[in-house]
């Protein structure tokens, strides 16, 4: 029976594959990952051991479900065959579990890596865990000697003066990541200082470090720290020393105090995210961030009783929340770039100066779109602004109201009504949101009805005579738009909806 042409041609592009020379379907099997590339050997006969010769291996404990045992002997195995076959092993990734009782998985890895070595590694990728979560671990002393170590992440381990008994120029380690380790300053220094090459620097959950200086790494381009502290009254928080490498692009830290140099430019800084930062932030003033695109400040007592000038002509999104209103003001920005702002609101003693200071922000990021979200937290009626209604005097001075995109009050229902008084004497949001059915229905009465409460009620009728139009909206579970609805209409649905509800205002002084 005559073949179909396409199938005669199919055949023979699969023949013309089959017959390539050994060297080129190993470097096929080289952009797999290694299951697959091991899947290939069912195709046929002349793909039947072409895996088991690839230039690089890759081997995780955790695909062997928790079989130690089976794992130390396969790795061995593998890397024993080839060096017996005299076959290259280019790269080699290697996930593996250690604790202070397992002398074994120590030993392996005292053998592998000089094996490897010698067999031609140049890329050496090293995920080492301790096997339990409650103890440290000593770090095994061979591990800094693999010169060819290209990336290495190490999880619950004691890295002190012993691990690094070993330790080699690592010209190639361009990924460090240390999570849940003790390490102290001089054990660290020492071993970032012998990584000239590094690129990415991962630092989280650990403890010891007091001090980090970056200023050996200039080829430093992504720098995470993320600390929690058991008791953060008792423990100084970690210093940051950043000497503006112009390579770095991105910077998040939380939980550390970092420290900037004077009248330093970050030529290549992206992306600034700074969380639970005590120490003094006023030396970012001097800094120049000229493609910056994205500031998050959170939680930062190091921006009280300061005013920070930010100059980032390239920001695209900025971010701040906390629990007192920051006094920040931008240089030049684009004309396209967004604030997200959350402030926490809380007890205060004096209620007309938390607007005043709240207008200064929103007027400093004015020319941007804006998203402020207010929470309240700890509050009762007598704890709000209401104590303050008579002092429009003060009010008066906050000038034009900013335009807001969106306004998200999360609020009880005995506050809300001070609070938005305020808030809508200094900002037109074009949205109100606040999902709670109850201030729904309030709202739905002050605004839809123009119910203006006391004619004393001066900040009301202030902001109210402005108002020009309001409609309620919702939009209901699994939908993308928004549609309007009544409230009676809301009753209905939920009990039996998911929804989410907003109103769309429209001002007189709007733009």
């Amino acid at each position: 029976m005559k073949r179909a042409k396409g199938e005669e041609d199919g055949s023979k592009s699969m023949d013309i594959i089959s017959v390539l020379p050994q060297e080129i379907l190993e470097r096929i099997l080289y952009f797999l990952p290694q299951e697959y590339a091991v899947r290939t050997s069912v195709l046929s006969k002349s793909w039947r051991h072409v895996w088991c010769a690839r230039p690089n291996l890759a081997f995780s404990v955790q695909t062997f479900k928790g079989k130690r045992q089976d794992f130390l002997i396969t790795v061995d195995k593998t890397i024993q065959r080839y060096r017996v076959q005299r076959l290259c092993v280019e790269e080699f990734d290697l996930c593996i579990l250690v604790d202070g009782s397992d002398c074994e998985s120590v030993t392996f890895l005292e053998n592998w890596i000089p094996l490897l070595k010698h067999m031609g590694m140049k890329k050496f990728d090293l995920s080492i865990h301790s096997r339990y979560s409650w103890a440290f671990t000593d770090m095994p002393s061979v591990v800094f000697g693999a010169e060819s170590l290209q990336y290495l992440h190490v999880a619950k381990f004691v890295m002190d003066q012993k691990c690094i008994e070993r330790l080699v120029l690592l010209k190639h380690l361009d990924q460090l990541h240390l999570e849940q380790v003790y390490i102290e300053d001089a054990v660290f220094q020492r071993i970032i200082s012998s990584c000239p090459s590094i690129e990415t620097m991962i630092i989280e959950g650990c403890e010891g470090l007091k001090k980090i200086n970056l200023s050996d790494l200039p080829n430093l381009i992504y720098f995470y720290f993320d600390v929690v502290y058991e008791d953060e009254l008792e423990e100084e928080p970690c210093s940051i020393e950043i000497h503006a490498p112009s390579s770095i692009e991105t910077i998040n830290i939380t939980f550390g105090n970092i420290w900037f140099r004077k009248g330093a430019e970050f030529r290549n800084l992206i992306n600034l995210h700074l969380r639970g930062v005590d120490s003094s932030l006023e030396h970012m003033s001097s800094c120049k961030f000229p493609i910056l695109v994205w500031l998050s400040l959170s939680d930062c007592e190091g921006l009280k009783d300061i005013k920070l000038f930010i100059d980032a002509p390239s920001m695209l999104l900025f971010e701040y929340q906390g629990f007192f209103i920051p006094s920040i003001s931008f240089g030049k920005t684009t004309s396209s770039w967004r604030s997200e702002l959350n402030i926490n609101y809380m007890q205060i003693n004096n209620g007309y100066l938390w607007f005043l200071e709240l207008n200064e922000l929103l007027n400093s990021v004015s020319k941007s779109r804006i998203i402020l979200s207010i929470d309240q937290y700890l509050m009762n009626h007598d704890d709000v602004i209401r104590g303050n209604v008579n002092t429009v005097q003060y009010m008066n001075g906050c000038g034009i109201a900013v335009v807001v995109d969106r306004l998200i009050l999360n609020a009880s229902l005995s506050a809300g009504s001070s609070n938005l008084d305020g808030l809508l004497r200094i900002c037109r949001p074009r949205i109100l949101m606040h999902l709670d059915m109850e201030v729904v229905e309030w709202l739905w009465k002050l605004l839809m009805e123009r119910e203006s409460g006391d004619e004393g009620d001066w900040f009301r009728q202030l902001w109210l005579r402005d108002l020009e139009q309001a409609s309620l909206e919702i939009r209901e579970s699994g939908r993308e738009e928004w549609r309007s609805a009544t409230l009676s209409e809301l009753r209905k649905c939920r009990e039996t909806k998911s929804y989410r509800t907003r109103f769309a205002l429209k001002w007189r002084q709007a733009s």
